[in-house]
């Protein structure tokens, strides 16, 4: 395994995950995620649409977003398993831009629960929170 931890090392209160930048996404990349997905809502598609809702041009979706976070985590703790997630969507993330994804533990255990966070620059834009088991 890489990184400083041993096979089925606990997680401890207040370890952080390395940030992590995603993005840009591309309006290629949303609409092969709208096809995977089923969801063709033309927000994510038009920008006339997106600037009738006062967006600057279309968001990307915000499932596409969340399934970043579990290819995040098991980077970072291969030996951990994700078992349940849930997001709070603060501010669209519009395609083209980059965000930071960051991850600290705030309770340790098992499970242990990390809270996560999406920044374009300073700006929050998601705050979601996982719990994770650490396999032996």
């Amino acid at each position: 395994m890489s990184g400083p931890f041993g096979q089925g090392e606990r997680l401890r209160q207040g370890e952080m995950a390395p940030a992590r930048r995603l993005g840009p996404w591309t309006a290629a990349d949303v609409a092969a995620y709208a096809a995977a997905s089923g969801d063709d809502n033309p927000l994510h598609f038009d920008p006339a649409i997106a600037a009738a809702a006062g967006l600057a041009s279309p968001p990307i979706h915000g499932m596409l977003l969340m399934g970043c976070f579990e290819p995040y985590l098991a980077a970072w703790r291969p030996d951990a398993r994700l078992v349940r997630l849930s997001a709070k969507f603060i501010r669209p993330v519009l395609a083209g831009e980059a965000v930071e994804l960051s991850a600290k533990v705030v309770r340790a255990g098992d499970p242990a629960v990390l809270r996560l966070k999406v920044k374009r620059d300073a700006e929050l834009v998601c705050l979601a929170e996982a719990i994770l088991r650490v396999d032996p």
